[in-house]
């Protein structure tokens, strides 16, 4: 690896289960690359369902085994079946059984109120399935032991400040050094779906809750995360090609309705925070349009609860990412030829 070539970062949004979209735009550039992502980009940056993926790269996972993590354990995430009939979901719901079933509507009707503390607060779903996942996935590697830099972002609920979780923190001080799993924990507990992760961190009792909440598009945390290693390089700061992948939006939406109330946007919170622009306006200013790319799924189909694992929303999903990599495909092929000088 030269010293003088630019800082490569990759920069991946939140979106719940619509982080299937931006795993499968991974998975065709690795194919078209033929060389693993981790090894064409210096800094992963992600917040929430794209901080799991970025983990998952970063510890030298495929992207195209990251593009099966949602149909594969999605159901156990979130829970429910698709094997009951239309029938039967409109009687019953979408639950294992009936008594998942009325869990799942208690916790969907208590989340945006706060919730029942016997039903776990505000949280929609139980975390153990989603921590089952991560643990399996992930294992017990440390941040402090990735060979590839990573940030991811979360939010402390107990003294409301932004947190972004790095390998470059942890490797200075054990305080800041945390399990990938618990990392990937904490970076997706969104409010109202799962409960925040109670942890002591960096010598503090901490309640995380998602990145989502201040930094959903995290590409101003990886053009402010990059300084580091242009700095380690003794490179400009515009030194680097940000790669900034998105989590699909709708034609012409808006986070306001057409009262401008926030109340249109709050029905799909996966809408309103994928339609904050600070993060792209950030980068964009710091590294200029040459530097900065910007691949996002722009489709009707995407409109959704962000935590539908169903296989008919993957296969929508799915479709839609297709379509994108079909419209952007010399753009593509343009990036592969930068990532693998």
């Amino acid at each position: 690896m030269t010293q003088d070539r630019p800082v490569k970062v990759l920069s991946i949004d939140g979106g719940g289960i619509r982080g299937y979209l931006p795993a499968l735009f991974l998975a065709e550039l690795e194919q078209r690359s033929g060389r693993p992502i981790s090894t064409m980009f210096d800094l992963v940056v992600g917040t929430s369902t794209g901080a799991i993926i970025g983990i998952g790269l970063a510890t030298g996972k495929s992207a195209v085994e990251l593009s099966e993590f949602y149909p594969t354990y999605g159901r156990r995430i979130f829970g429910g079946t698709d094997e009951r009939t239309e029938l039967q979901k409109r009687l019953f719901g979408s639950g294992a059984d009936i008594w998942e079933s009325l869990d799942k509507a208690a916790r969907t009707v208590g989340g945006p109120f706060g919730g029942n503390p016997s039903m776990g607060g505000n949280a929609r779903h139980e975390a153990d399935g989603l921590e089952s996942v991560l643990a399996e996935v992930l294992g017990e590697t440390k941040l402090s032991e990735l060979d590839t830099e990573l940030a991811v972002t979360t939010f402390d609920r107990l003294t409301s400040l932004p947190v972004v979780l790095s390998t470059r923190d942890a490797r200075v001080d054990p305080a800041f050094d945390l399990p990938l799993r618990t990392a990937a924990r904490a970076t997706s507990a969104a409010p109202t779906f799962f409960p925040p992760l109670v942890i002591e961190w960096a010598g503090k009792e901490r309640e995380f809750v998602d990145g989502g909440v201040w930094a959903n598009n995290p590409a101003g945390v990886a053009v402010s995360e990059s300084i580091a290693l242009t700095s380690e390089r003794k490179l400009v700061g515009s030194s680097v090609l940000l790669v900034s992948l998105g989590t699909g939006v709708v034609p012409g939406g808006s986070i306001l309705d057409g009262n401008g109330s926030w109340l249109g946007a709050a029905k799909d919170l996966a809408g309103l925070a994928t339609s904050v622009w600070a993060g792209e306006v950030l980068a964009r200013r710091a590294l200029g349009n040459t530097k900065f790319r910007r691949f996002q799924v722009v489709d009707p189909r995407v409109a959704g609860a962000m935590n539908d694992p169903s296989s008919q929303r993957l296969d929508v999903l799915r479709e839609a990412a297709e379509k994108m990599i079909q419209r952007e495909s010399e753009a593509m092929n343009a990036l592969v030829a930068e990532l693998t000088v």
